[in-house]
């Protein structure tokens, strides 16, 4: 795939390359979202950089996943969801449906208390105020993609000027951290120093590996499908192009995310291993002593982004997945109205914030073999996918992607019932 992707890639020219670019950077937002945040500054912080080679696995995972999904978009312009619905059980599509739901309530849920903090520790807010902000300006963001309803890339380009926030913050706090390559190579041995790791672990997984990003991204492909089967010339090969730029633009955004959440460990594991730190208020305060205020400042901007940016697109996929399992088409006002409520019921109830994420993250990975297993069906039947079925060898491999994740979860509920 490689070999052909550089190809396609090389004949492309850069203008075509700029209008394929997006739907990736889009979702990689999902993969670093506040709830990664809270995963890995705990891991960071507990383990130091231990647990660095769980985030380079699962990043790995997420863009084989993340290919996949865009490759069924495209090639049935129709999304997971949608096809679940037409070729599965009503019984079975409402237990996915109901899944997806719980999924997008843990999602959102990140998304705004993460936003919350940011707030609150830039303007020195009570939790409360700073939800109560983080909704207001979710709705605000909202507006903007309501606006632009007909043109997806004012929403893209507002998407990746987050992005690029986020990514320049934790840029800044690496040069501030001055990571030794000894530090960064320890952590890319595989280990887990405690049966407390794992939850950690399975934390990280459920935060970097999103079940929502899969459900949008098949989705997302739709625009420019539909622009490019317009052109001129033969459908199949104008797919395969929009496939392998697609796959380009995949892989180079959620390369970014995982360098990102490397960050993000690595300075959690300079900054505040030892310390008994664990929370991101804790940490926000700690960066500022051994940092600087324009490290902590940083820190408190990117959070914000970070949760705003992934809320928008928990909204977009909220819609997605009831649109496709429902065939529903709900306001999307009262979309985020509905899931934002959890989101303001949980920090006014006065839970701590970061074992919040934490624990929605791991709920989160409980929630992808719901996804996973649909999309490998699809993928591997050559009725559904034509000339774009998974080889041999990329089913093998989802399947395997799909065990493993299954098998972790089942590990964590009988380490967590009974050990």
């Amino acid at each position: 795939m490689v070999d052909s992707i550089k190809k396609t890639i090389e004949r492309t020219t850069f203008k075509e390359l700029l209008f394929y670019l997006g739907p990736g950077f889009l979702i990689s937002v999902a993969y670093m979202d506040p709830g990664n945040w809270a995963t890995n500054i705990s891991g960071g912080a507990r383990f130091g950089p231990a647990l660095l080679w769980v985030i380079v696995l699962a990043s790995l995972l997420a863009i084989v996943i993340q290919v996949i999904a865009a490759k069924l978009g495209i090639a049935t312009g129709k999304g997971v969801a949608t096809l679940c619905r037409e070729r599965l059980s009503k019984p079975v599509v409402m237990v996915l449906w109901i899944a997806a739901e719980l999924a997008m309530i843990a999602t959102d849920m990140a998304e705004i208390i993460g936003a919350a903090i940011g707030f609150s520790l830039i303007f020195h807010l009570p939790l409360w105020a700073g939800a109560i902000l983080a909704g207001i300006s979710s709705f605000a963001l909202l507006g903007i993609k309501t606006a632009h309803s007909r043109g997806f890339r004012v929403i893209e380009f507002v998407i990746m000027s987050m992005v690029a926030v986020v990514a320049l913050a934790f840029v800044f706090e690496m040069i501030l951290a001055e990571p030794t390559a000894q530090i960064v190579a320890s952590g890319l041995i595989p280990t887990l120093p405690g049966p407390d790791a794992l939850y950690v672990a399975i934390g990280i997984l459920g935060a970097t590996v999103m079940p929502h990003s899969v459900y949008l991204h098949s989705m997302l492909v739709q625009d420019r499908r539909k622009l490019s089967i317009q052109r001129e010339g033969d459908t199949e090969v104008l797919h395969r192009k929009h496939f392998h730029l697609e796959s380009f633009d995949t892989t180079t955004a959620l390369f970014a995310a995982m360098f990102v959440n490397a960050a993000m460990l690595i300075v959690a594991a300079a900054a505040l291993q030892g310390t008994g730190i664990s929370t991101l208020n804790e940490a926000y305060i700690t960066l500022n002593r051994v940092f600087g205020e324009y490290s902590s400042l940083a820190f408190g901007v990117a959070l914000i982004a970070a949760g705003l940016s992934s809320s928008l697109v928990a909204t977009m996929a909220g819609q997605t997945v009831m649109d496709g399992f429902l065939d529903l088409k709900i306001n999307v006002w009262l979309r985020r109205s509905v899931t934002l409520l959890p989101s303001l019921a949980i920090v006014m109830a006065g839970f701590e914030a970061t074992n919040v994420l934490v624990a929605s993250q791991v709920a989160l990975s409980f929630e992808l073999p719901f996804v996973l297993i649909p999309l490998l069906i699809f993928t591997k039947d050559e009725q559904i996918m034509g000339a774009f079925v998974n080889r041999k060898s990329t089913t093998a491999v989802l399947a395997v992607i799909v065990a493993v994740i299954s098998l972790l979860n089942v590990w964590l509920l009988y380490s967590t019932l009974f050990v």
